[in-house]
C-alpha cells in the first residue's frame, strides 16, 4: 500500500514538474529561513551553558533611577565582591572583571590592545579551557594569559609560554609580563571572553585603591553554594546600597540585584550590552515572525496549487471511489503527496541554508557565529521533522478534505466542478499578496530610514574631523604644534574625552523636584568651536581660562529640559564635590547610540596640560597624505605606540550598522516573499490559461482582440491584488509606525507614499508575470486552441 502511494505521488509530481518545482522551492526557502532563525534562537538561549557552574554563578548588577524611570546597569562597586565573600557564607568566591586599554609590545610588534583584569579565581569559577599552561598562573601578578588568536598574533607558530610582553597602561605605568598560559579557542556560545588576561592586583599599579566604593568595575561575579541561596543574597545586598551612596552622592543607586550567568546574555539589552552580547527579545520575535511569514506564504502557494490542479485528477478520484477507496484513504494519499513534497523541500532547504542563507546572515550580522550541524544538533533535527510534518498537514489538509468529498457519480459524469467563486483560493491569494506588500513596504521604509540615519544631523559638523589619541602631555603638545602648521588643517582642538566615545564619568543631578543623571565630557576651550557645537544660551569657554576650568561648565539642552530650567545660564551644578556655574547651553548633539534618546550631558573645561585627544578640522579629502605626514611625526615622540588616525564619524558606526542590518533583514525578506508570490501567481495564471484554452480560441475566432483576451485573464488577479493592498497596506502602515516609534528614537515620518509604492511595485510585477503568459496566448493560432482536449 505504501509503495503504491509513494509511486502515485511521484507520478503526480512528475506530471506537473514545473509547478511542483515552484512549490518545493518556495517551501524550501521558507524552511531555510526558519533554520536560520531557529539556530539564532538556540544560540541565544545556549549562551554560557558550557560553564559547568553556570547555575550558581551570578553577576551583581545595580539599578539607578533616572527621570523617574529605573535603569539597569551591569557595573558594580569594586569592593562589593570581597565584601560579599567576607560577610555571607553562601558566597563561595568572587571574581571582578575589568578592562583597560593599553599598548602591548613584543619585539617589533606593537599594538593597541584591550587588557582584561580578573581575580585569581577566574578559572576556578568559569570553564574556559587552556591549551597550554596552568590556570594557577593568574595568581602571579607578573603573569599574562593570552587567547589563542593573540598568541599567534604576537608569536606566530613559536611557543608562547615563557615569552615576554611589555605593556604600557596610559602614559605612566609600564610593566613586563611573562606569558604563563594560552587559552583554548573559546566556545562560540561564550557571551564574554578575553584577549589578554592579568591579575586584578595589577590595578593597584594603575592607581586603584582597596575598598574604594567610588570606583566601578565592569562586572562582579559571585559563585554561590547553591541556586537556592540567590534570594537570600539578594536581600543581603541592600546593606551595601548605603555604603555606596554615602561616598557616591552624585551617582546614587536604588538597589543591587543578581543576574544568573545563564540569563546574562539574554538580559544584556537591558544593560546596554555592557559585558555580554545578546539579541533583544523584540529582535528575535521580529525575525521569527518574518521567517514564519515566508514559510506561510509558501504553504499558501502549495494550497492554491493543489486546489487549482485538482480538476486534472477528477477521473482518478472517481475511479478510485468506485473501486472502493474510502475518503480516509484519499485524504492519506493527498497528505502523503504533500509530505513527499515537504521532504524534497527539506532536503533543498538544508542545502540553501548551508550554502546561501547562513553565509548571508553571517555577513548581515557578523557578531553571531551560527553553526549548522545536523549530526550534533538533535534538537534541530527534531525541529525540522516537526516543521515538515506541520507543513504537510497545514498545506494539504484543507485541499485533501475538499477534494476527497467529491461525489464519484458527478465526477465520472463530468458534472463536478471546483466551486465557481472558490472563495478560499481567492482569500489565500489576497493574504499572500497582502503579506508581500507588507514586507515590501517595510523594506522601503527601513531603507529610507537607514539613509536618514546615515545623513542625520548629529548636532555638529562631524565631517572633515580626524582624531588622534596621544599618551602624554609632551606628545600631545608636539603633535598639536605640528598639525597646526599643516596646510590642510583648519583648526586644532584638544580634550581628554572624545564626543561619541563614552565619557568616563556620570553624575547624578538633583533638585527639590527632579533627579537625573548626566554624562561628563572633559574638553579644551577650542573643542566646541572645532566641532561646530551650536550655543543656544550663554557663552563658550574662555581660551585656556583657569577660572572657567575651576568654576564653569557647559550643558546641553536635554539637561536644561530635564531640570526644568527656563534659562540655564547662572545655574549651579555640583561635580566632583565642587560647585560649578553654567556658562552656556549647547544645542543637543548625539554622543550615544542613535537608538537611545540624547541624554543630559555636561562639558567641563580641562586645563591644557590634561589634553590627550587631538581633534583636527581639515579641508581635504586626501586623508592618506595627511595621515602619512602625521605618522612620521608621531613616531618621533611615541616610537613604541601604534599610530591610529580615526575619523570623528567613526564613533557612529554602530548606529549606522544597526540601521543597515534592520534594512537588510526586511529587504531580504521582501525579496523572498516577492519571489514566492510571483512563482505562485505564475503557476495560477498558467493553470487558468490551460483551463480556458478553448474559450480563448473561440473568442479569438469570433474576433476578440489581444487586449480583450488579456483583460479576461488579468482582471481577476489584478482585482485581488488591489483588494490585498486595500486591506493589508493600512495594517502595514500602523504596524511600521508602531515599530518605528518603539524601536527608533530618531526616524523618518512613516507616510503613505512608501505603501502606495509597494502596491504599485506588486501590480507591476504581477502585470509582467501575467503578461508574459498572456502574450503567448494572444499571438497563438486559435485553431490549435480549439483542437485541445
Amino acid at each position: 500500500m505504501f509503495r503504491n502511494f509513494l509511486l502515485m505521488a511521484t507520478r503526480n509530481l512528475a506530471k506537473q514538474r514545473l509547478f511542483a518545482g515552484f512549490n518545493i522551492l518556495g517551501i524550501a526557502m521558507g524552511i531555510a529561513c526558519c533554520i536560520v532563525v531557529y539556530l539564532l534562537i538556540q544560540f541565544h538561549y545556549n549562551q554560557d551553558t558550557f560553564h559547568s557552574k553556570a547555575s550558581v554563578i551570578y553577576m551583581v548588577n545595580h539599578v539607578r533611577t533616572t527621570d523617574g524611570s529605573p535603569e539597569q546597569w551591569a557595573t558594580s562597586p569594586d569592593p562589593i565582591g570581597p565584601a560579599l565573600k567576607a560577610d555571607l557564607p553562601d558566597v563561595k568566591r568572587f571574581v571582578r572583571f575589568q578592562g583597560e586599554r593599553a599598548v602591548v609590545k613584543s619585539g617589533s610588534n606593537v599594538f593597541n590592545e584591550y587588557i582584561r583584569l580578573a581575580d585569581p579565581d577566574f578559572f576556578r569559577m568559569f570553564s574556559f579551557s587552556l591549551q597550554a599552561g596552568s590556570p594557577d598562573a593568574l595568581t602571579d601578578p607578573s603573569a599574562i594569559i593570552l587567547s589563542e588568536p593573540m598568541a599567534r598574533k604576537y608569536f606566530g607558530n613559536a611557543q608562547a609560554i615563557g615569552q615576554q610582553l611589555t605593556i604600557l597602561f596610559g602614559d605612566k605605568t609600564k610593566r613586563n609580563f611573562t606569558v604563563r598560559a594560552v587559552a583554548a579557542p573559546f566556545p562560540n556560545t561564550a557571551s564574554f571572553s578575553f584577549d589578554m588576561l592579568v591579575n586584578f592586583a595589577v590595578g593597584k599599579e594603575l592607581g586603584w585603591k582597596d575598598n574604594d566604593w567610588a570606583r566601578q568595575v565592569q562586572a562582579t561575579f559571585i559563585e554561590l553554594t547553591s541556586p537556592s541561596s540567590a534570594d537570600k543574597v539578594t536581600k543581603a545586598l541592600n546593606r551595601y546600597v548605603k555604603a555606596h551612596n554615602a561616598i557616591n552622592q552624585q551617582l546614587v543607586i536604588s538597589s543591587f540585584y543578581l543576574d544568573n550567568l545563564l540569563t546574562t546574555a539574554q538580559h544584556s539589552h537591558n544593560t546596554r550590552h555592557a559585558l555580554a552580547s545578546g539579541t533583544s527579545p523584540t529582535g528575535l520575535l521580529v525575525l521569527g515572525v518574518l521567517a514564519g511569514l515566508v514559510l506561510l506564504m509558501a504553504c499558501f502557494n502549495f494550497m492554491n496549487y493543489t486546489i487549482a490542479t485538482s480538476t486534472s485528477r477528477f477521473k482518478e478520484i472517481g475511479v478510485r471511489k468506485v473501486l472502493g477507496s474510502t475518503r480516509k484513504q484519499l485524504i492519506q494519499q493527498f497528505i502523503g503527496e504533500n509530505l513527499l513534497s515537504g521532504f524534497l523541500a527539506l532536503v533543498l532547504a538544508i542545502v540553501l541554508a548551508e550554502t546561501l542563507f547562513l553565509p548571508a546572515f553571517s555577513q548581515l550580522i557578523d557578531f553571531y557565529q551560527l553553526r549548522f550541524n545536523l549530526i550534533d544538533n538533535w534538537k534541530l533535527v527534531l525541529f525540522l521533522l516537526v516543521l515538515m510534518i506541520g507543513i504537510g498537514l497545514i498545506s494539504g489538509l484543507y485541499p485533501s478534505l475538499y477534494i476527497s468529498s467529491f461525489s464519484p457519480i458527478n465526477v465520472l459524469k463530468g458534472k463536478q466542478r471546483i466551486a465557481g467563486n472558490n472563495g478560499f483560493v481567492r482569500t489565500l491569494l489576497v493574504v499572500q499578496f497582502g503579506l508581500s506588500m507588507f514586507t515590501v513596504a517595510a523594506a522601503i521604509v527601513t531603507t529610507q530610514n537607514a539613509q536618514f540615519i546615515r545623513h542625520m544631523d548629529v548636532g555638529y559638523n562631524q565631517n572633515q574631523l580626524v582624531v588622534l589619541r596621544t599618551d602624554s602631555e609632551k606628545s600631545f603638545n608636539y603633535l598639536r604644534d605640528v598639525a597646526s602648521r599643516l596646510p590642510d588643517v583648519v583648526q586644532v582642538a584638544g580634550s581628554q574625552d572624545q564626543i561619541g566615545r563614552a565619557g568616563d564619568q556620570t553624575i547624578t543631578l538633583e533638585t527639590s523636584s527632579v533627579k537625573s543623571t548626566a554624562d561628563v565630557f572633559r574638553v579644551g576651550s577650542d573643542y566646541v568651536s572645532a566641532l561646530g557645537l551650536r550655543l543656544t544660551q550663554g557663552r563658550n569657554f574662555l581660551p585656556d581660562s583657569p577660572v572657567d576650568a575651576d568654576q564653569s561648565v557647559l550643558v546641553n539642552e536635554s539637561l536644561v529640559k530635564t531640570m526644568g530650567w527656563q534659562s540655564a545660564v547662572g545655574k549651579r551644578i555640583r561635580l566632583d564635590n565642587k560647585s560649578y556655574q553654567v556658562a552656556g547651553v549647547v544645542h543637543d548633539f548625539n554622543y550615544q547610540f542613535f537608538f537611545v534618546k540624547i541624554a543630559p550631558c555636561i562639558l567641563k573645561l580641562n586645563r591644557s596640560s590634561e589634553n590627550r585627544v587631538l581633534t583636527l578640522k581639515v579641508n581635504t579629502a586626501d586623508l592618506a597624505t595627511l595621515s602619512n605626514r602625521l605618522k612620521t611625526e608621531w613616531y618621533k615622540v611615541m616610537p613604541d605606540v601604534p599610530f591610529e588616525l580615526s575619523q570623528q564619524e567613526d564613533v557612529y558606526s554602530a548606529s549606522y550598522d544597526e540601521s543597515r542590518r534592520v534594512k537588510d533583514v526586511f529587504t531580504y525578506v521582501a525579496i523572498l516573499t516577492l519571489i514566492i508570490s510571483i512563482m505562485g501567481l505564475f503557476a495560477l495564471v498558467s493553470l487558468s490559461i490551460a483551463k480556458k484554452t478553448k474559450e480563448i480560441g473561440i473568442r479569438k475566432v469570433l474576433g476578440a482582440s489581444a487586449f480583450s483576451v488579456a483583460n479576461l485573464l488579468n482582471r481577476e488577479f489584478l482585482i485581488l491584488i488591489s483588494v490585498a493592498g486595500i486591506i493589508f497596506l493600512p495594517l502595514a502602515f500602523v504596524a511600521m509606525k508602531a515599530l518605528f516609534d518603539n524601536v527608533y528614537v530618531y526616524h523618518i515620518p512613516v507616510t503613505a507614499g512608501s505603501f502606495v509604492g509597494a502596491l504599485l511595485l506588486i501590480l507591476l510585477l504581477a502585470l509582467i508575470t501575467i503578461g508574459s503568459q498572456v502574450y503567448k496566448v494572444a499571438i497563438s493560432n486559435p485553431v490549435k486552441a480549439l483542437q485541445t482536449e
